[in-house]
């Protein structure tokens, strides 16, 4: 499902135009060029049926962290994505969303290694997405 978040984020026009195909899974690479995105999946539910078996069902957890240069780059890359994907329902690379649940929106800043001003803006949203897998 993660890999279908993925295609779903960097084949939007407005996303794209972003940060063209730099949306990574858990981390991004050192040299990453700013702005990107990182998907990172926190947990994974698969509902029990009133006969107590597992249905094809499944809920996932996922943390999207939007990055970049200033405050207002990393801002327009996560309204982006939170309209991508607020209440969505549908094709997600070779998954299809049930249905999509947006949790949570989280602000940070990753001072610069050097103790510099080129720091990273971060904001983080929280979803939940529930298909079948």
């Amino acid at each position: 499902m993660i890999t279908g978040l993925v295609a779903k984020i960097v084949s939007d026009a407005t996303i794209s135009a972003l940060i063209g195909s730099r949306c990574y899974v858990n981390k991004a690479p050192q040299t990453a060029k700013l702005p990107y995105v990182i998907v990172t999946q926190l947990d994974s539910e698969e509902y029990i049926t009133l006969d107590a078996t597992t249905s094809n069902l499944r809920n996932i957890t996922v943390d999207i962290d939007c990055k970049g240069r200033t405050f207002v780059e990393c801002e327009s890359l996560t309204n982006a994505v939170k309209a991508l994907l607020k209440d969505y329902s549908g094709a997600a690379g070779s998954y299809v969303i049930g249905a999509s649940f947006f949790n949570s929106e989280a602000h940070d800043y990753e001072p610069a290694a050097d103790g510099g001003d080129a720091g990273i803006f971060v904001i983080t949203l929280d979803f939940d997405f529930q298909f079948n897998p």
